[in-house]
């Protein structure tokens, strides 16, 4: 009997066409691989650069689960998270683009997760790992404000104060940062831990070094209201709106301190014209009220406290309260 020999060259041919068929059939899934992960960078990085966080986080995810690894993608889809409030994940992306990259930024932004994070329970250790990431970030760009006014952040934030003026000192030793605004800050870390002499100093500091530093007036004001000079107190909220009569804050101060002194009309007076430069804040429409319910003029005082309270202030809401008019 005859054996059937096998034919050689189709079998060849049919292991050639397998391959040929398993080459094509990778290379549509390549090419379709690529051209999701393209199609979906674009539209993440479309509502990205629109500032639709929740969308671009969406597709960022699904970035992400295609295992693309940059810290481009990581850094704007940990930003997305910080903007919709989901600290946690976005220090974790954070930290993700920052082990990739290792630019300040990175770390900038993973402090500043870290920060966000912490501040809601008051996490310690939370805030003090915001402030070693900080400190990576620095050593590789000491010319970045923004990492140190960060640090600060968060040492104030758990009472290190010294700590915090650390960081504020070297801020000083350069000279591409706003030196009056570090000297404000450190005049804040000191007004924190109640010492008002020393914060006085330093807001003295921070006029002098830029006389046009509204803030530092106000600060000083605020330092001589706490040591009971009110007519030193006065006399810097007054200074400060020279300087800029459309800074808001020096008309409530001084409406306030009027009304801590009895001088209704005169708070009435100061309030009213921090309404024409803010109707819509809350503290001014409070005092107004309040100011306006010493005088009697109690129909004054509901709408202004209705304002208050609409605009979010809580001690408008107690006013109305005690009116009866809920």
């Amino acid at each position: 009997m005859l054996r059937k020999i096998p034919d050689k060259n189709l079998k060849y041919s049919f292991i050639i066409t397998l391959c040929f068929i398993a080459a094509v059939v990778c290379g549509y899934f390549i090419r379709d691989l690529n051209y999701s992960r393209e199609y979906l960078l674009q539209k993440a990085s479309k509502y990205y650069s629109n500032e639709e966080h929740f969308r671009a986080a969406r597709y960022f995810t699904k970035v992400i689960k295609l295992n693309v690894s940059d810290p481009e993608v990581y850094k704007k889809y940990g930003t997305s998270l910080l903007k919709l409030g989901n600290y946690a994940l976005a220090a974790k992306y954070f930290g993700l683009a920052s082990s990739d990259s290792y630019d300040d930024d990175s770390y900038y932004f993973l402090g500043a997760a870290l920060y966000r994070k912490a501040s809601g329970p008051g996490d310690k250790e939370t805030f003090l790992q915001a402030v070693e990431y900080i400190e990576k970030g620095i050593e590789l760009n000491p010319d970045s404000e923004k990492l140190y006014l960060l640090a600060g952040l968060c040492l104030r934030a758990v009472g290190l104060y010294e700590k915090a003026r650390d960081f504020y000192n070297k801020a000083l030793t350069s000279n591409k940062f706003n030196k009056a605004g570090f000297y404000n800050l450190i005049g804040n870390t000191f007004d924190e831990e109640g010492n008002y002499k020393e914060a006085m100093l330093y807001y003295e500091k921070a006029s002098k070094h830029d006389n046009s530093f509204v803030v530092a007036f106000c600060n000083m004001g605020d330092m001589f209201v706490k040591m009971n000079d009110y007519e030193s107190a006065l006399q810097n909220y007054q200074k400060a709106l020279e300087i800029d009569g459309k800074f808001i804050a020096p008309h409530i101060k001084i409406a306030s301190l009027y009304y801590y002194k009895n001088n209704f009309a005169e708070s009435a007076r100061e309030a009213l014209k921090a309404l024409k430069i803010n109707t819509a804040d809350n503290e001014a429409n409070y005092i107004l009220g309040m100011s306006y319910k010493k005088l009697g003029k109690y129909k004054e005082s509901l709408e202004y406290f209705k304002k208050a309270a609409f605009y979010g202030n809580d001690k408008a809401v107690k006013e109305i309260k005690r009116l009866n008019v809920l």
